[in-house]
């Protein structure tokens, strides 16, 4: 149950994220786009990037001991070139990792991925000291 909680947070984090360095770096707002950007923005993180953020989190477990805090945002962090590729190639036809579009979904899912990396490795310890 905690990775749902992990994912629907992690993909909240990721979406201000996103929406944080839209203004930022191009002083834009979401306007009218704002449930078109959510609804592909979940597909895009449950279809793609929640899978592998639970297929690392398997990775972390199999191969170290102790600390696993460090490696499962770690891990899930550095998979974001995955969703990245997979939505900069859909949309313009190209597989370019750093345009200054794909900022955008760098933000999105580098945040979720630490996001869900922590409360991953949060929630292991605290069923572990539980026990």
């Amino acid at each position: 149950m905690h990775y749902i909680f992990s994912g629907l947070f992690s993909y909240g984090i990721g979406f201000l994220g996103y929406t944080i360095t839209l203004k930022m770096v191009w002083d834009q707002t979401l306007g009218g786009d704002m449930n078109a950007v959510l609804f592909w923005g979940a597909v895009a993180y449950f279809l793609v990037a929640f899978p592998i953020h639970l297929l690392t989190v398997a990775v972390v477990e199999k191969l170290f001991t102790r600390p696993k805090l460090f490696y499962y945002p770690l891990g899930c962090m550095l998979v974001f070139f995955v969703p990245t590729l997979f939505i900069t190639s859909s949309l313009s036809g190209q597989f370019i990792l750093f345009t200054p579009e794909a900022m955008l979904f760098h933000a999105f899912f580098l945040l979720a991925g630490l996001t869900f990396g922590l409360m991953t490795g949060f929630f292991k310890r605290a069923k572990f000291q539980h026990r």
